[in-house]
């Protein structure tokens, strides 16, 4: 692989502090602090992973480390931490020039939202790797593209969306799992509240985008039932929502101990239940999912989802 020209990376956040990686890769100088945000710098390798999940190509221009908004809910020190693919745009656009990845979807912000929606945290304004990748798939056409993100700021990017959507098919999912912003608030800390999120689905879809409702997590006994998820979807619909799709709620790693915690806080009725539904596991068995989704189900296809995109077929 020819080395990257250095002179086309982004801007470290501090120029006095461009040093050299060591160990994994990160740089060793940190780069000034962004309303407590620590991040940390690499230069990007390879930006396009190949996944097991149901995107077999995976972009992720972030990658979140004690997750923002984790001392909210916890309630301790160690804040959260950010790493930053120095130069990804140049690293995408070396794969796409030796790959041919027509038919093959490819998901943005699979494990970290692309635009990090935590309130007062600025990383993706001040460096935006975000929009250096989707100027960068420009380049290319017939690809199979899905966005999922929380963040209102997706709006600053309407312009490439619009442009991307000429040359390839794309989606943009937005995460809502309820209206409720304090249910949202507990399941999601520091995240924009769902009326921010609905404007911002609504915005998409009035540009002629692809724009879909994604209710995750969706937690038994808590999201699951019909006086939440009614209104959540009537809502989507009217803000021009083309599908809804659902996720189960997953305790896996650190998330885990945070969600149990919160239960054992707030819905201390439903620790037992929790503990008969996931045990050890990361996930439902296939029978509780089924009955988790059930609801959701019925009345996805009562509001007429999902719905056509006007002039697609």
């Amino acid at each position: 692989m020819p080395a990257m020209d250095t002179t086309q990376a982004l801007l470290p956040l501090d120029p006095s502090h461009a040093g050299t990686g060591a160990g994994d890769g990160e740089t060793a100088a940190r780069g000034r602090a962004l309303r407590g945000v620590e991040v940390r710098r690499r230069p990007a390798r390879e930006v396009l992973h190949r996944s097991s999940g149901p995107f077999p190509w995976v972009v992720d221009p972030y990658r979140a480390y004690r997750p923002l908004g984790a001392r909210r809910l916890v309630g301790r020190g160690g804040g959260p931490r950010v790493v930053v693919e120095d130069g990804a745009q140049w690293a995408l656009l070396r794969t796409l020039s030796r790959r041919d990845l027509g038919g093959e979807p490819i998901a943005l912000g699979a494990q970290t939202d692309p635009y990090l929606p935590a309130p007062g945290v600025a990383v993706e304004e001040q460096l935006g790797v975000t929009r250096s990748l989707l100027e960068t798939l420009t380049s290319a056409a017939g690809l199979t593209l899905s966005l999922t993100t929380r963040s209102p700021l997706v709006l600053r990017d309407l312009d490439l969306l619009t442009a991307l959507d000429r040359r390839h098919a794309v989606t943009v999912n937005v995460p809502i799992p309820a209206l409720d912003a304090e249910l949202v608030g507990a399941l999601e800390p520091a995240t924009p509240a769902p009326a921010e999120r609905l404007r911002a689905l609504a915005a998409l879809a009035a540009e002629g985008l692809t724009a879909r409702l994604l209710i995750r997590p969706l937690a038994p006994a808590i999201n699951d039932a019909a006086e939440t998820l009614e209104p959540l979807l009537a809502a989507a619909r009217e803000a021009g929502a083309v599908d809804a799709v659902a996720h189960c709620l997953e305790l896996r790693g650190a998330g885990r101990a945070r969600f149990l915690a919160w239960l054992a806080a707030e819905r201390p009725r439903l620790v037992a239940r929790y503990r008969s539904l996931y045990g050890r596991r990361g996930t439902l068995r296939r029978a509780d999912k089924n009955r988790t989704l059930r609801e959701f189900h019925r009345l996805r296809l009562a509001h007429g989802f999902p719905r056509r995109r006007p002039g697609r077929g």
